[in-house]
Formats: C-alpha cells, sequence, structure tokens
C-alpha cells in the first residue's frame, strides 16, 4: 500500500472506501499476510473443484473446505440423486466471470466472510438408470450463475477457507 494512497489490491476489486473495502481492509490488518488477489485466485480453483465434486457427488474430496449446513445440503441433494438412479456428467469449460459482491470483517471475533458471484460455463448431462439423457446436453455449454460465501478466523493456523454458504 502506497503511504496515504489507495490499497489497489482491494480498490481493484471492489470501491474504494465501500463497506467491504472497509472489510478487506480490516482483514488485512488481523492477517497481515492476506492479499485479495490471491484469494479470489483460491477462489476460482475451489470453485471448479468443489463444483466438480459435487456434480459427480464425490464428497470427500472435498469435505474440508464446506461448512458442516452445506455439506449436509450437498450430501441431502447427492443422495436424492443416488436415490433415483441418476449420474451426471459434467466437465468444467471455464470461468466467463468473477466479482467480489461483498466483504464482512467482525473485529471481536476476527471472522471474515467474502461472497463472490460466479458465472461458470459448463458442460453437463444428467443420465437416468438406463443410461438415457434425461437433462441438459452433451454438445451444448450452460452457463451456470452461483452465489457463494467463503468464510475463515484470520489469523488462525489453518489457511483455508471454507465455503459457509451458496445461492444464485
Amino acid at each position: 500500500m502506497i503511504e496515504g494512497g489507495k490499497d489497489l489490491d482491494i480498490t481493484d476489486h471492489v470501491p474504494d472506501g465501500s463497506p467491504s473495502a472497509k472489510a478487506l481492509a480490516a482483514m488485512k490488518l488481523a492477517e497481515p499476510g492476506f492479499t485479495v488477489g490471491p484469494f479470489l485466485q483460491g477462489a476460482r480453483g475451489a470453485y471448479e473443484m468443489i463444483l466438480m465434486a459435487f456434480e459427480k457427488g464425490e464428497m470427500e474430496s472435498i469435505r474440508p473446505f464446506l461448512s458442516d449446513d452445506v455439506e449436509a445440503s450437498f450430501a441431502e441433494v447427492i443422495g436424492a440423486r443416488e436415490k433415483e438412479g441418476l449420474t451426471i456428467e459434467a466437465n468444467f469449460v471455464g470461468l466467463k466471470e468473477m466479482v467480489l459482491q461483498e466483504a464482512t470483517f467482525d473485529r471481536d471475533s476476527r471472522f471474515a466472510e467474502i461472497t463472490i458471484r460466479f458465472v461458470g460455463e459448463l458442460i453437463s448431462v444428467v443420465r437416468n438408470k438406463a443410461g438415457e439423457i434425461v437433462e441438459g446436453n452433451a454438445k451444448s455449454v450452460k452457463r451456470q450463475r452461483d452465489v457463494w460465501t467463503f468464510a475463515r478466523k484470520m489469523g488462525a493456523d489453518d489457511p483455508n477457507w471454507q465455503l459457509v454458504a451458496t445461492g444464485d
């Protein structure tokens, strides 16, 4: 940060002086090694990894990155799919858009939350027990909009952020 100047690591992603900018600045004070750019790069990778594991029903690999509530809701959806005999084949094509929507920080608990809007592109088909496609198209890319909130206690030994809320 330039003395008395804007912190571009923050203002490149949220408006200067906004509540989110203030929350991000407070996160940096609480944990000097935290930077927004690398966090967003990590969130981009986490989005693809978590989304694809969810689509494939492979919860084991992503469990450490999910809060208990998100894990329970993912497990419920995966369980319902399995009960109906549905399988999903999905390929991640890319990320069309990623916007830091909101950041909050509780100075007392040192609990930080960052909400990101993702627009991902994937090719996805759902097949029934007989192997017939019941949803999607194997030849067309669909856009998927997700709003995910990641949270972490700043200054904690565990550097991993957890996905604590999902929406669209």
